[in-house]
């Protein structure tokens, strides 16, 4: 607030390439605001107390997700736009939480869109160099968004549906790889192997519980989806399955994980299916993808 809007874009940019690439509340970042006063008051020629601004929201609406969240939604109550995005950024951190990764989300607000057509919700991700105990450096290692209003442009007003929500991401893959390009990268082989689609079945979707057995099936190294939809109908699910090309389905309801705690594993090719204790599920899929689901003894 306060930046003229002829210059917003250029002072947008300026932050972008100096402080952004550093995580918010780390040392690396607040040593560069002695440098990036100067520049924001003599080549952008920012007034003393536009600045002041700029520097008061680094220090206070920059940082972990749970604090700035709670210090915006005090702030910005009044707006009902603000509100509406804020309200999605939560229903996101509740999502990382059945992950438990909300703890490395930083929230920043005088991070700019690193492109034109992210006009929603859109994200930095970084790696940190160095032993957890030491300090280490973060490396800026991707970037991505939602570009939803781009894909509304450019759909064909004479289709009877909506345009699908569209996520991008650009990752910077030369950081991945080591300095000699000559030198032997040593990248892990990817198998064919089988993926396996954890489903609801009512409850409302079920979605932490489906998001929790993903990261279990994750856990023991087995490949495993979910429709990233709060409450995907049947057909839903199975259009994903044949989209994706998997046959191995795990079918959770409401009443199995609060009454029998069993879940249905169904294999379509095989047309077979099987209820299986939640707590055996690992083990069982473990034992079916070995054999490839062709040994009739599963089933039984």
């Amino acid at each position: 607030r306060g930046v003229p809007q002829e210059r917003r874009q250029n002072v947008a940019e300026f932050l972008s390439s100096t402080l952004v690439q550093y995580c918010p509340n780390k040392a690396d970042r607040k040593s560069q605001w002695s440098l990036i006063r100067g520049q924001l008051l003599q080549d952008l020629r920012l007034s003393e107390e536009v600045v002041e601004k700029l520097h008061k929201a680094d220090q206070r609406f920059c940082g972990s997700a749970d604090l700035v969240l709670a210090r915006l939604r005090g702030t910005l109550f009044y707006d009902k736009s603000a509100c509406k995005a804020l309200d999605d950024l939560s229903t996101f951190l509740k999502c990382l939480r059945v992950w438990s990764v909300e703890e490395h989300i930083a929230i920043d607000v005088l991070m700019p869109p690193s492109d034109y057509y992210y006009t929603d919700l859109f994200f930095q991700i970084y790696s940190k160099e160095g032993s957890p105990a030491s300090s280490s450096h973060e490396k800026l290692l991707a970037v991505g968004g939602r570009y939803d209003m781009l894909m509304e442009n450019a759909w064909d007003n004479t289709h009877k549906t909506k345009p699908p929500g569209a996520v991008g991401v650009s990752i910077a893959l030369e950081k991945f790889l080591p300095n000699n390009p000559s030198s032997d990268v040593g990248l892990p082989r990817i198998e064919n192997s089988i993926s396996v689609l954890v489903c609801s079945k009512g409850g409302g979707g079920l979605l932490n519980e489906r998001m929790e057995l993903v990261a279990e099936l994750w856990e023991a190294n087995i490949k495993a989806q979910f429709v990233p939809q709060e409450d995907p109908s049947l057909q839903e699910q199975y259009e994903y399955a044949s989209d994706h090309d998997i046959k191995c389905l795990v079918f959770i309801t409401e009443a199995g994980l609060s009454q029998t705690d069993l879940v249905k594993v169904r294999h379509l090719d095989a047309r077979k299916e099987k209820d299986v204790e939640k707590e055996e599920i690992v083990k069982f899929l473990s034992e079916a993808i070995s054999l490839q689901f062709k040994n009739p003894t599963i089933w039984s």
